[in-house]
């Protein structure tokens, strides 16, 4: 049973609508980014799944995709999905609580009629691995007018890419501070001994001062910048 609920959960992030014959039929709802005006947080796009209980056609699509996965025959696949519906039925009737994986949850009302209550996962596949996010800082009050001005685009476009280009800047400032750390180590090592500047004209000796009270070598790095 378990079996055809996983196949029933990998073809909804692939398609719309997942018919099981003879059962219903699932239907995936596109719900766009939307952003909080109050507290800054981006929900990512979504697909959430609805039941249609008069979506019983045979279109193929999940017996083809049972035969292919499970390495059976077409005929033994319809079978198999067959057996899988009836079960469900009788589980129904003898008013037991269904957990149909991550899309939901199956039962029967006092007037036999199956109720779906959907789950909260995201079947949309381009949005695999993303959570919500604060876009703005938590003392921000409001959305910054920029971002509200419908002549420059859709809202939630322009955060996404704001937020992206605080990523790419933070990740920037981070390889920057380390390439800024190595080289001042290289230029500590190496001014540790007394230091010859060579110019057109002549050059100038620069000794090492020692710091009589404490006895090691005092060397600033900014001032060789």
């Amino acid at each position: 049973m378990y079996k055809c609920i996983e196949h029933i959960e990998d073809l909804l992030y692939l398609h719309d609508c997942v018919i099981v014959p003879g059962f219903g039929g699932f239907i995936g709802n596109y719900t766009e980014a939307t952003i909080h005006p109050k507290t800054g947080i981006l929900t990512p796009p979504s697909k959430k799944v609805v039941f249609n209980k008069h979506l019983k056609q045979n279109d193929g699509l999940l017996i083809h995709w049972i035969a292919r996965k499970e390495k059976i025959d077409y005929e033994k696949a319809e079978r198999r999905l067959s057996f899988f519906c009836e079960e469900l039925k009788v589980r129904l009737n003898q008013n037991q609580k269904i957990i149909f994986g991550s899309i939901g949850t199956f039962y029967m009302d006092r007037r036999f009629n199956i109720v779906f209550e959907p789950g909260k996962q995201n079947f949309l596949a381009d949005t695999i691995g993303m959570h919500d996010i604060e876009v703005f800082p938590s003392g921000k009050k409001s959305i910054p007018a920029e971002y509200i001005n419908t002549d420059s685009g859709n809202i939630v476009t322009r955060l996404f890419k704001y937020g992206l280009s605080a990523a790419m800047i933070t990740g920037i400032i981070i390889i920057s501070q380390q390439d800024i750390f190595k080289a001042d180590h290289r230029a500590e090592t190496s001014n540790l001994q007394p230091t010859t500047i060579q110019t057109q004209t002549k050059s100038v000796h620069v000794p090492v001062i020692i710091s009589p009270d404490c006895d090691f070598v005092e060397f600033d790095p900014l001032s060789t910048l």
